[in-house]
């Protein structure tokens, strides 16, 4: 059997608001260290995204590589396969790859080519003692993929897909013990569930069919929501959360597979947040003053990170950012910004004008359709009079 925890998407070294979170990613390594103590698992698989930014700090490179050696202490005989995330530098993390092996981590942070440009497959094959193969599949955007195999006039949309099916093939060719194969790749699959995420924010998407066949469980990392893809794909998800939409439970997983073809048994294991992300009050925004309020009344002892939720006509009062932070400033919850919901009587109709139609109105028309489109009603004879006034000053100005 091999026995595997899967984990990813750990984004060390994020600034989250201006606040540093190597509190709470600490204690997540920690209790990360004390699961693989406890479990003694075969392999503890890290499916991208380790730093949140290809150019971290010290700091957040000094907590990964301490978690890390007292990760592998809790187990020496593990085996750490850690692969590149889109957040990550792939040459960065590729550049003391030697060095790791002394500690039985395996990083794999660029796709690796031989001589002649083609993919060397041999490198992201991984037999894990005599428990498993791992397929490790580094980030890299679809057509970037070196050609594979014998395919070598693919066409450059179709390289990806030519590449993960060449991987699996030649791990299951090597396979001659039954092992159960377990591919790793850090990448977007289509009609996964991206609550949480800016859309505009992930990475174009593949087919499922993209990472082949021939694998009986799909490590994936980018997704961070925990979700099954498919009965043998799994995003593991984030152990700590990135934003504030992201309200789910945060964990890793725990796999089981008994041999290659065979159904992988999943566990979840819930990590435990010191600093929670809230956002006051959780559902439907409120008006300013009583989310304030909700600020007022939240739990002093709490160490979370705040957003209000709140809804208005237009824009936020003035002083509503100082109000907020003067409400927390006994407190040990940490105050990140307002969610503003504009209501409806903001989205109403506004007037649609061609270029000619634009073109042939007055200024003081252009003004009084903006007025109605803004307010729900014309200017009145005051107003008018005062935009007459500011207009004129206005031209006589540019004149000068």
């Amino acid at each position: 059997m091999f026995t595997f925890i899967h984990t990813s998407d750990w984004h060390l070294g994020q600034n989250f608001y201006g606040y540093d979170r190597s509190e709470e990613q600490g204690d997540f390594l920690s209790q990360l260290a004390d699961l693989v103590r406890k479990r003694q698992p075969d392999a503890l698989l890290v499916s991208g995204d380790i730093f949140h930014t290809a150019a971290p700090s010290s700091a957040a490179v000094n907590l990964y590589v301490n978690a890390m050696l007292d990760i592998h202490k809790a187990c020496t005989t593990m085996e750490i396969i850690v692969i590149a995330g889109n957040h990550d530098s792939a040459s960065r993390l590729d550049s003391d790859q030697r060095l790791w092996r002394l500690a039985n981590v395996r990083v794999l942070g660029g796709i690796s080519r031989n001589g002649n440009g083609q993919a060397d497959l041999s490198r992201h094959i991984i037999k894990v003692g005599n428990k498993g193969i791992v397929a490790a599949v580094p980030f890299a955007y679809p057509a970037s993929f070196p050609h594979a195999g014998a395919a070598s006039d693919i066409n450059r949309d179709q390289r990806q897909q030519a590449y993960f099916q060449a991987l699996l093939d030649q791990a299951n060719a090597q396979n001659a013990d039954n092992l159960p194969v377990v591919l790793m790749a850090h990448l977007a699959v289509n009609n996964s569930d991206f609550t949480g995420h800016d859309r505009n924010m992930v990475m174009e998407c593949v087919e499922l069919d993209a990472l082949g066949t021939g694998y009986d469980y799909a490590a994936l990392g980018h997704i961070h929501r925990p979700q099954d893809v498919s009965l043998r794909a799994r995003y593991c998800g984030t152990p700590v959360p990135v934003s504030f939409d992201e309200q789910c439970e945060h964990s890793v997983s725990i796999v089981e597979i008994d041999n290659h073809d065979a159904q992988p048994r999943v566990e979840t294991k819930v990590i435990k947040n010191p600093k929670p992300l809230h956002t006051l009050p959780a559902n439907e925004p409120v008006d300013i003053d009583t989310a304030i309020g909700l600020l007022q009344s939240h739990n002093p002892n709490d160490k979370a990170y705040i957003r209000l939720n709140v809804k208005v006509d237009r824009f936020l009062p003035n002083g509503a950012l100082q109000r907020a932070a003067q409400a927390v400033k006994d407190k040990q919850c940490r105050f990140c910004e307002i969610k503003k919901t504009v209501t409806a009587m903001e989205r109403h109709h506004v007037t649609q004008l061609t270029m000619e139609q634009f073109n042939k109105m007055q200024p003081i028309e252009v003004a009084n359709q903006f007025f109605i489109d803004t307010t729900k009603r014309p200017m009145s004879e005051q107003e008018q009079e005062m935009f007459e006034e500011v207009y004129q000053a206005v031209l006589k100005e540019n004149r000068q």
